[in-house]
C-alpha cells in the first residue's frame, strides 16, 4: 500500500468517489474535485494507470480496476479502525482524530501499521470481555491519576487490581 504517496492516494480516492457517483470520470472532473490543475491531475492519472489502479486512455474515461477498488476499500476500513481506536481507546478529541489517523497512516512504517491495525482488529473482535486494564487506562487519561487498584501493581507481582 505504500507504493502510493499521500498525494496519489488523494487522487485515487477522488477518482473512486467520482466513478462511484457517475460510473466513470474524466481528468477535468478529478481536477475540479480536488481544485488542482489539469496538468498535475493528468500526470497523477497516468501514474495510477501504470500502477494498475485505474483504467485510462488519454482524453478518455477513467474507471477503477479491481485492484484500485480493493485498495480503496482496504484503506477506508483501515482508516475507520484507526479512527475508532483513537476515539474510543485513546479518547482523543473528535476534531483531531482525522488528522492523527492520516498522520499514523502515512508516517508509520507499513509493517508496524499492519500489526497495529491487526492488534486493534483482534481486540475489537475477540470474544473475551474488554481487557480489565482498559477501564483503568481510560480513568488515568481522564484524571491524570493512577486508579487506586493500580497503584499497588509492579513488574514483579503483576497487576493485582486488573486481575480481580
Amino acid at each position: 500500500m505504500k507504493d502510493l504517496t499521500q498525494s496519489l492516494e488523494k487522487y485515487l480516492f477522488a477518482i473512486s468517489e467520482v466513478v462511484d457517483k457517475n460510473s466513470a470520470a474524466r481528468v477535468k472532473d478529478i481536477a475540479s474535485k480536488l481544485s488542482i490543475g489539469m496538468a498535475s491531475t493528468s500526470e497523477a492519472v497516468k501514474t495510477l494507470t501504470k500502477k494498475g489502479y485505474i483504467n485510462y486512455e488519454p482524453y478518455g474515461l477513467i474507471t477503477m480496476t479491481a485492484s484500485g477498488k480493493a485498495l480503496v476499500s482496504e484503506k477506508i476500513e483501515r482508516h475507520r479502525i484507526i479512527c475508532e481506536f483513537l476515539e474510543k481507546v485513546l479518547m482523543l478529541e473528535k476534531s483531531e482524530i482525522e488528522t492523527y489517523a492520516n498522520s499514523i497512516e502515512f508516517f508509520i512504517p507499513e509493517k508496524v501499521l499492519s500489526r497495529f491495525v491487526a492488534y486493534i482488529t483482534f481486540m475489537q473482535k475477540c470474544n473475551c470481555k474488554e481487557p480489565k486494564w482498559l477501564k483503568s487506562y481510560q480513568s488515568y487519561i481522564k484524571t491524570g491519576e493512577m486508579p487506586e487498584k493500580c497503584k499497588s501493581c509492579n513488574s514483579v507481582t503483576g497487576c493485582s487490581g486488573c486481575t480481580k
